[in-house]
């Protein structure tokens, strides 16, 4: 029967006889798994030892962005206001979540996988940075001219492509988080 290893740098567990050579989420040697315990805990003990803010806090921009770009393709195809301001009050909830969320995944960064220099914690990092930028000139944007879209000019095309390259960025963040995550839930890790 296989044994399970659990790298103490990122949580990823691997089943073999043998740890990795090299972990495949966060790229720390095989010296840094150690022989996996398991061991029964309730829900409410799970919780307490085991919530992280970043896991709620990032869900946000990633469940709002989609919908912002819903509210805007049915207002373009309805011309109904309400659609559009949900968008702008929407992207508010973003860039005042994002700020959060970046810092609890610095935090999460730092305190769960020691602050390993991989790539994909930069490409997290970057991302979000873009986000929270973009965010930022979307909403002063659609501010400083509320009849934004129906308007046009070149700050209705930057309005747009402030809002879709904000899409961008959370599909991409979802990706690299999942990359993280699901990779140690797919060994059976919880």
């Amino acid at each position: 029967m296989p044994r399970r290893w659990k790298c103490t740098v990122c949580g990823y567990i691997h089943e073999g006889e043998e740890p990795p050579e090299v972990c495949p989420v966060c790229g720390a040697d095989r010296s840094q798994f150690v022989p996996e315990e398991t061991e029964e805990v309730g829900l409410l003990q799970d919780l307490m030892v085991n919530f992280r803010l970043h896991s709620v806090v990032a869900h946000f921009p990633c469940g709002l962005m989609p919908t912002s770009a819903l509210f805007l393709l049915l207002f373009f195809f309805t011309g109904n206001r309400g659609l559009e301001t949900a968008v702008f009050w929407l992207l508010l909830v973003v860039i005042a979540v994002a700020p959060v969320s970046l810092a609890s995944g610095i935090y999460a960064w730092q305190k769960h996988f020691e602050g390993r220099r991989a790539s994909i914690f930069f490409k997290k990092i970057g991302l979000a940075l873009c986000l929270l930028l973009l965010g930022l000139v979307a909403v002063l944007l659609r501010y400083g001219q509320p009849e934004l879209l129906a308007a046009g000019g070149w700050r209705h095309w930057l309005y747009l492509l402030c809002l879709g390259g904000m899409l961008g960025c959370v599909v991409f963040l979802g990706h690299y988080g999942s990359k993280l995550v699901y990779l140690t839930h797919s060994q059976g890790r919880t």
